[in-house]
């Protein structure tokens, strides 16, 4: 198993971090991707990462961070990502969900396509959150000069449709989280993983946030990116064996992992 997308630099885990580490790699877990999602959080995946020979450090923008110069994010992620344990850049994206505002959502774009093109520069893939501005967010990665990038669209709660569309990207995936687990059944998200191709699907957690069932409700951890690759499976009507080792090599490919 590998968690594509957590958050373990996070407060929530500051009682017990160790412990919840250890209990992944206890019961299989293969690597981790630690995210993060402001300078504060950058460094904290970084020590994580360093400390931990599985674990992996994306560093980005998020974009409901906070207001950035552009060309101090520029050289912060080019300085940054020079370390070997920096697999990707992330999280960043678009976010229309807790602001309306014109300018807001300028200064989003604008900071998205910086980290794109560090991204590219730097030959990274590129870990993507988006929340209500799909439209946007695909109109920006699939202009020409990115349209080539590695990327996944992490936390997807999009339908079949909206994937078909960033599937025409032949580098990007689609990433699921716990919330495949406790939505309703006829959900537009549980139609996209039975009609998204295996081999364009990742697992993960974005953990400490949606706890899949049975853990729904509760802090989440990288172990229970197990339920999240039973859920896949159920839906494909596949074994849990299959579904963890395309996800893995699918994860192990998109980071360069050295596993």
């Amino acid at each position: 198993m590998i968690d594509t997308h957590a958050h373990l630099d996070f407060k929530q885990f500051n009682d017990d971090r160790k412990k919840v580490i250890a209990r992944f790699f206890d019961n299989g877990g293969k690597a981790i991707i630690n995210i993060g999602v402001d300078k504060e959080r950058n460094e904290k995946t970084l020590e994580i990462a360093k400390n931990h020979p599985q674990i992996f450090a994306a560093l980005g923008f998020h974009p409901e961070g906070g207001n950035f110069s552009l060309d101090k994010v520029e050289i912060y992620l080019k300085e940054k990502c020079q370390n070997f344990k920096v697999k990707a850049i992330g999280e960043i994206g678009l976010d229309y969900f807790h602001s309306s505002k014109k300018e807001d959502l300028e200064f989003q774009k604008k900071l998205f396509v910086k980290q794109l093109e560090v991204a590219k520069e730097l030959d990274l893939p590129v870990i993507i959150h988006c929340r209500d501005a799909y439209d946007d967010l695909l109109e920006i990665i699939s202009a020409d000069k990115f349209k080539e990038l590695k990327m996944v669209v992490h936390c997807f709660c999009g339908g079949a449709e909206e994937a078909k569309k960033f599937l025409q990207l032949p580098n990007l995936k689609i990433s699921f989280t716990g919330n495949i687990t406790f939505v309703k059944e006829g959900d537009k998200s549980l139609e996209a993983v039975a009609k998204i191709p295996l081999d364009r699907i990742m697992a993960e957690t974005d953990c400490p946030f949606l706890a899949p069932v049975p853990n729904r409700g509760k802090r989440n951890e990288p172990a229970y990116v197990k339920h999240v690759i039973e859920k896949i499976a159920e839906i494909k009507n596949m074994s849990f064996e299959e579904i963890e080792k395309q996800t893995d090599e699918n994860a192990i490919n998109f980071f360069g992992l050295k596993i």
